[in-house]
């Protein structure tokens, strides 16, 4: 079989202009001329470039990387700084401390609830707690286990209270303590909208939350709902 004509080539090209773009290993291995003469492409210029959008796409890629795994590597510590400061912590008050105090700037978040579907007469008084409407744990998270949301003009009242129109992101996380006690969450928030988002990956609230279901039947002093 004859090798086809350069004219031939040539028509084949201009009907398909994208055809290097297709074949980007021919640029590799094509002769290309050293500058540009009249209509004639610089094709070492077109390699040129290609590689240096090439190394650009690769140094960007790696930069996010970079970032995400600093972003993890900061937020597996925040939240094993906080399971260990509720760890080992025995009394139902004192718990709650933890969580609505500490927990915060521990997560580099600005608020921490635990919520109980019971009455307010119920819980201890004091901050850290709220208390909720029967259902309402799976009216506000649903049928998973977590919800995340941004850019809210406020949070639910009867989780944050007064703090509720300074709400602007949150990460609600369902608790599972033993059989007999009342559905709960664990509630964080943010004044930053952005701070949490759906589609942000939910694991390490989702341990916390655990932590927090495994402290509940080892209390001393559990209250009459638990």
């Amino acid at each position: 079989m004859s090798d086809p004509l350069p004219d031939d080539v040539a028509d084949y090209l201009r009907r398909n202009p994208d055809f290097l773009r297709r074949n980007p290993d021919l640029l590799t291995v094509l002769a290309p001329p050293g500058r540009d003469e009249g209509g004639v492409v610089d094709l070492q210029r077109a390699m040129v470039e290609r590689e240096r959008q090439n190394n650009s796409e690769l140094r960007h890629a790696l930069h996010q990387l970079l970032d995400i795994g600093a972003n993890n590597q900061t937020s597996m510590s925040r939240v094993h700084d906080a399971a260990l400061a509720a760890i080992g912590v025995r009394r139902f008050g004192r718990l709650a401390a933890v969580v609505a105090a500490e927990w915060p700037e521990r997560l580099g978040c600005d608020g921490a609830v635990l919520a109980f579907e019971t009455r307010a007469e119920a819980l201890p008084a004091g901050p850290g707690f709220a208390a909720l409407a029967p259902g309402r744990v799976d009216g506000l998270i649903g049928v998973g286990i977590a919800r995340l949301e941004g850019g809210l003009e406020e949070g639910p009242p009867d989780v944050f209270g007064a703090e509720a129109d300074r709400v602007a992101s949150q990460a609600l996380l369902r608790l599972t303590p033993r059989m007999r006690c009342p559905a709960g969450l664990l509630a964080l928030s943010s004044h930053d909208a952005g701070h949490f988002e759906d589609g942000q990956g939910t694991e390490l609230l989702v341990f916390l939350a655990r932590t927090i279901s495994a402290q509940l039947p080892a209390l001393l002093d559990p209250p009459e709902v638990l």
